[in-house]
């Protein structure tokens, strides 16, 4: 049965409801579950999960509603009330002001500068007119923006002298703030402007536990550098680093720019006073290393160039020690087993898996596949080596990012270890302040069953993990990682370590 809890002219913003979804869908007795304002897009997701009421229909976009498919009412009540005590404040914690407008907020500390929206798409563009004509900057977090009107948002920002980082923006950190869903990191010499939020963090990460740390970090959001809005945020991004005393060398990070915005961005690398490691998936060597930048090959290799800068010899470990772990990981292995499945959260993480495993597999299907050819039918089931970013639409509709709601991959766990002919499952963990808090531990009991499962066919199952996060997150990743360990899980420093992992069992399991 459905059961909704409407509250008439009460405002909470997408951030918090993504996050209240998350609490909501795991209780008990809740089914499938969506926490909202009503607006226009709300109700036409709740149409298409199956959760529409005719009083949610009557609602207007002024008013929040909780809605779920509950096996009873007093589980749905429950299941609200827990919804509301984990979302309030702690006794102790200082309870915000409240303001009806960006200006009223401006007015009231004159001093403000940022404005964080996270308002449903519809409704960012005007909210960003707002905050930019009193002179803040914006950090975007709503999405679904059209393209249109984030060049319009974004050419009044640069007018005004202002940034504006998004739509879609989920992790920036400016002035030690980790902001949206950021990690939390030491502050250092470093400036990274990104327009892929899991790629400054990564880089951030590896930043923080190699003893040095970023200035800022400014998130472009994901559409910046495609020829419609002109890469308009990164473009200032690397203006205001230039600017900025704290920062003393620049990081970019981005999947390959469209053609033109390419063009434009390198012109401007080329006179930047700063050094710079650049990162531009699928971009060769040679044109980055002609603008007088360190070139990168993928995410750690970033990181590791960045810390060269500073005579940091950090290192994530000799990749050589990967085929020995493998060698012990495949024995007592089925003879069917020869199969890899992945598991990821997004699609940063998604695409660098299949890079660094293709070689070894011949190719992976997917439901977003590297070529049109390996497209998954949506729905279908895993075949031969497949990797499923659970970030896409036809598994986040009506729920949050699985980095926000780690429930949402839990099935694929016990689904792929259900194939026989599966050797190993790839997953990554994103640690983030309005996450889980304990993200890996959710999975662990799946993970124990899955084993069983193998085992008793007379084979062994592997798994192998990433975790991405700070020893200063909330969910601390030293204690994320130890929980997969013990759960007999192959952690690995990186998600591109992971992969690789998984490509040498694949390599012996396809040579056995």
């Amino acid at each position: 049965m459905i059961f909704t809890k409407i509250e008439r002219d009460r405002y909470i913003d997408s951030l918090e409801t993504l996050s209240e979804t998350a609490i909501l869908n795991e209780q008990p007795g809740i089914e499938t579950g969506y926490v909202g304002m009503a607006t226009q897009v709300f109700k036409e997701v709740i149409e298409e999960i199956g959760l529409s009421t005719p009083e949610i229909a009557a609602c207007t976009e002024a008013d929040y509603v909780l809605v779920a498919s509950a096996e009873s009412e007093e589980a749905f009540e429950k299941a609200v009330e827990t919804v509301w005590a984990e979302s309030a404040p702690t006794d102790d914690a200082e309870k915000p002001e409240s303001y009806l407008s960006s200006a009223a907020a401006k007015e009231a500390e004159p001093r403000a500068n940022l404005c964080q929206i996270s308002v449903p798409g519809e409704y960012a563009l005007e909210e960003v007119k707002k905050a930019l004509n009193a002179g803040m900057h914006c950090c975007v977090f709503s999405n679904n923006v059209p393209l249109e009107q984030e060049r319009e948002m974004k050419e009044l920002a640069r007018e005004k002298g202002l940034l504006c980082m998004g739509p879609d923006c989920g992790v920036a950190n400016i002035n030690g703030a980790a902001l949206v869903l950021s990690s939390i990191n030491n502050r250092g010499p470093f400036g990274i402007v990104g327009a892929s939020g899991t790629g400054i963090q990564h880089v951030a990460a590896i930043l923080h536990e190699a003893g040095s740390g970023v200035s800022q970090t400014i998130g472009t959001g994901g559409n910046d550098l495609k020829e419609p809005v002109g890469g308009i945020t990164m473009l200032m991004g690397i203006d205001a680093l230039e600017a900025d005393p704290e920062t003393k060398y620049i990081i970019l990070i981005s999947r390959k720019p469209a053609d033109s915005v390419l063009n434009k961005l390198l012109s401007r690398i080329r006179q930047m006073r700063k050094p710079r490691v650049v990162f531009f998936m699928g971009c060769d060597r040679e044109t980055i290393e002609e603008t007088g930048s360190v070139w990168a090959g993928n995410l750690d290799d970033c990181a590791l160039r960045a810390l060269e800068l500073i005579h940091n010899d950090y290192s994530l470990g000799s990749l050589s020690e990967l085929k020995e772990i493998a060698g012990e990981a495949v024995k007592g292995m089925a003879p069917e087993q020869k199969y890899v499945r992945g598991a990821y959260t997004g699609g940063t993480y998604l695409d660098e898996g299949m890079r660094a495993m293709w070689e070894a597999t011949g190719g992976l299907w997917s439901n977003a596949p590297m070529s049109p050819e390996w497209k998954l039918p949506e729905g279908a089931a895993s075949r031969e080596h497949t990797a499923i970013d659970y970030g896409e639409e036809e598994y986040t509709l009506g729920r949050p990012h699985p980095a926000i709601d780690a429930s949402i991959r839990r099935p694929a766990i016990l689904k792929e270890a259900a194939d026989p002919s599966v050797a190993v499952i790839v997953l990554d963990f994103i640690l983030t302040p309005p996450g889980h808090m304990d993200p890996c531990g959710y999975v662990v009991p799946d993970i124990l069953k899955a084993q069983e499962l193998a085992k008793s066919r007379g084979g062994k199952l592997v798994f192998i993990a990433s975790v991405l996060g700070t020893t200063a997150d909330w969910q601390d990743i030293r204690k994320q990682e130890q929980e997969l360990r013990d759960a007999g899980v192959l952690v690995c420093r990186t998600n591109y370590r992971a992969a690789l992992l998984a490509s040498e069992i694949i390599k012996l399991r396809r040579d056995a």
